[in-house]
């Protein structure tokens, strides 16, 4: 602003310098009244709002009217109605200036993130001016990915600055075109909020498992689940499978998940909700101990865990995409996620990072969402070649919560509500939603990629559609995954 505020006061007094008693000078009224003129565009432009601008003009006029009255005295000419003026125009200029007081008060120097991918040819140096003009720092958001590996991931920055300012950089930065491809803003993601479940003793003519919480796991029966165990106690896996669990980080030294989870970066959970899941997809099953998984015996699947979000539940578009290059690179199988966000537009970082997942062989599976919505805007759940998976209730009927998913290129469902589970620090506990569907799934895949290691994403998922049960929401679930038949057509296609 002080271009703006030189030219109005400058404008100003030379337009008092061209008045006396006796004559006027026309020329430096004309002079000063074009400055003043010149100002109040510029202003303009470096205003935000309209109460920024009627702030910054009255601070101007109010010290150039000022001005204009120390000249009207020195030529002793009648100063006070221009002091009265210059003084009101401040005022006016001190009360618009409250509201942003008010706010960096509150918020302090309040800072946010976006996302910058620059062209395969560019440099960052290319753009450090423009991010200096605007008081933003950078660093490069992964690392770890060669520009061999994603010509698009390695070329992402994590730009840093105050969020005033974020959109109006990221509109400067997408005009330049030469050496910008994407920039969007870091936007947080959550985990699939859950819903606290029943406990429940459950009904059943047999249950092959020995874990004593099985009989309050109406899924075993509902999924086939039983009849799965069946045919793996007889079955020899070619090796165990990795299904990455990307979430609140899972607790590693829970009794049925010690023995199945192998080395990797989140081994605690101050949540819960990362162990919950974790224990669906991969629980040491007829171990006596706990719920039942799969996994029988522990023969099957070992569970790693990611921390695509924080101890509470919130993580960002970075990390979520970056969760997923670190599983891919430590050779998961599968990576399941429980997360989500509704955006009307899916963030580029992350479809990239679901290509480079897919294009190494990882099948990724995701939850549909629990708003009771369609899925269509839900991602990471909506991104091309993503399982998604919406939860059905114990009549096979689709849950209250659960969002739609048949519009999207691969729906499933699977059991969702009254979820028996792991809770950190040894507990057990219930809980519906999505997020339970989801890793029952993705532990179901490890299975069958256990039994035969060349399965493809694309081969996986036909076998759970084909040998999936057409329930009375097959229209907005899709169909609900049988394991049994699955691991059989698995075996069958070896």
């Amino acid at each position: 602003m002080t271009i703006p505020v030189l030219l109005t006061v400058g404008g100003c007094i030379l337009i008092a310098s061209g008045v006396s008693k006796t004559s006027r000078n026309p020329l430096l009224m004309v002079v000063g009244l074009g400055m003043a003129a010149v100002s109040i565009p510029l202003q303009i432009g470096a205003s935000s709002g309209m109460v920024n601008l009627i702030g910054n003009l009255s601070l101007s006029f109010g010290l150039g009217v000022l001005g204009m009255a120390v000249v009207m005295k020195t030529k002793a000419l009648k100063a006070s109605p221009f002091l009265a003026i210059g003084a009101l125009c401040l005022a006016v200029a001190g009360i618009a200036q409250i509201p942003a007081l008010s706010s960096s008060f509150i918020a302090g120097d309040e800072s946010g993130t976006f996302l910058l991918e620059l062209g395969p040819d560019d440099s960052i140096d290319e753009v450090a001016a423009t991010l200096d003009q605007y008081g933003a720092t950078y660093e490069q958001a992964f690392p770890t990915v060669s520009f061999e590996a994603s010509e698009d991931l390695s070329k992402v920055y994590i730009i840093k600055g105050a969020k005033k300012i974020l959109k109006k950089l990221i509109d400067v930065l997408l005009d330049d075109t030469e050496n910008v491809d994407a920039a969007e803003l870091n936007i947080d993601v959550s985990l699939v909020p859950v819903i606290d479940g029943e406990v429940k003793q459950y009904r059943t003519t047999r249950i092959v498992a020995d874990d004593p919480l099985a009989i309050q796991q109406w899924s075993l029966a509902a999924a086939q689940i039983n009849d799965a165990h069946e045919f793996l106690k007889n079955a020899t896996p070619q090796r165990k499978a990795i299904v990455a669990i990307l979430d609140t980080g899972v607790d590693a030294g829970h009794e049925d998940i010690s023995g199945t989870f192998t080395e990797s970066p989140a081994g605690t959970d101050k949540h819960g909700h990362g162990t919950h899941c974790a224990g669906i997809a991969g629980a040491a099953t007829n171990n006596g101990v706990g719920i039942a998984s799969l996994n029988w015996e522990g023969q099957y699947v070992d569970i790693k865990s990611y921390a695509a979000l924080g101890s509470s539940g919130m993580g960002t578009v970075e990390s979520i995409a970056q969760a997923i290059i670190d599983a891919t690179t430590d050779g998961a199988d599968v990576i399941s996620m429980s997360l989500g966000v509704q955006v009307p537009f899916t963030p580029k970082v992350v479809v990239d990072a679901v290509k480079f997942a897919l294009q190494r062989d990882v099948i990724i599976v995701a939850a549909a969402g629990n708003a009771n919505r369609n899925a269509i805007d839900h991602m990471p759940s909506n991104i091309d070649g993503v399982i998604s998976v919406a939860a059905v209730d114990e009549h096979l009927k689709k849950a209250s919560f659960s969002n739609t998913n048949t519009a999207l290129s691969r729906p499933i469902a699977a059991p969702g509500v009254n979820i028996m589970s792991l809770e950190p620090a040894g507990r057990y506990g219930s809980k519906s939603g999505t997020s339970m569907a989801t890793p029952l799934v993705a532990g179901l895949i490890g299975t069958m990629r256990a039994l035969n290691p060349s399965l493809t994403a694309d081969e996986a998922y036909q076998i759970l559609h084909s040998t999936g049960t057409t329930s009375g929401s097959v229209g907005q679930t899709g169909r609900v995954i049988n394991a049994a038949a699955a691991l059989e057509q698995t075996g069958a296609n070896l």
